[in-house]
Formats: structure tokens, C-alpha cells, sequence
């Protein structure tokens, strides 16, 4: 049997998660260059996109990817702004992360469809009239 671990819980978890990656995000401004390694930015936005899955249970899972990915853009795009070049390669890795994050979603999903779990097209609707 596993142990169960409360949804209030759960939620504390996945919020110190993004707090710490936003954390480790915003380093490079305080002159850390531990942030500077492609695994760690791979892994700052994996730890921010499942932190945000379990923080956010009730917004659409694509929804979260596509704010992710803004997210990777502005990182991306933040250096532009003090005068220094992109880094396609930190951007790679920024992105790597985000989809290795919702990955598992995706494909729990597309299983689900596979075994013959599709729900009605007007889900909500059929909800309202019951």
C-alpha cells in the first residue's frame, strides 16, 4: 500500500518547487554562475513545469506548457535587453525541460484515449444537464 499525501500537501510542495527554480532562474542577476550549466537550466524548468502541474491542478495541462514556453522565450530573450547575445543552447535546454515536464501528461493522456477513455465532445454540457 502507498502512503497518501494530502492535497493541501502536495500543493506546498509543488509551490517550494517553483520557488526554488525561480530562484536558481533569477541567480545569473546576483553574479551565481551555477545557473550558467545547460543540465541545471534543463532541470530548473522541469522542476518549474511539474511544480506548476501540481500547484495548478485545476487549469488546463495545456495551458501550463504554453505558459512554460512564454516563460523559456523571456528568459531567452532577457539578455537582449542588456546587450548581450542569446544563447540558443541555454534556450534548448530551457525548452528540454518544460517538455520533459509535460511529457508524462501527454502520453498518460494519449494512453488513456488508446484503452477507449474518450469523453463526450460537449463534456461540460452533458455535466450541466445531469
Amino acid at each position: 500500500m502507498f502512503p497518501t499525501i494530502s492535497f493541501p500537501l502536495l500543493r506546498l510542495v509543488s509551490a517550494l518547487v517553483v520557488l526554488t527554480c525561480a530562484v536558481v532562474l533569477v541567480s545569473p542577476l546576483s553574479g551565481m554562475t551555477l545557473s550558467d550549466s545547460l543540465p541545471v537550466h534543463a532541470i530548473m524548468f522541469y522542476g518549474g513545469t511539474i511544480g506548476a502541474y501540481g500547484l495548478l491542478p485545476f487549469v488546463r495541462r495545456g495551458d501550463i506548457v504554453m505558459v512554460a514556453i512564454w516563460v523559456v522565450l523571456g528568459v531567452g530573450m532577457a539578455p537582449c535587453f542588456t546587450g548581450q547575445e542569446l544563447s540558443a543552447s541555454q534556450m534548448f535546454a530551457d525548452l528540454a525541460g518544460v517538455l520533459m515536464g509535460a511529457a508524462p501528461i501527454y502520453i498518460a493522456r494519449m494512453r488513456q484515449i488508446a484503452q477507449g477513455d474518450v469523453r463526450p465532445f460537449h463534456r461540460r454540457a452533458a455535466e450541466a444537464e445531469a
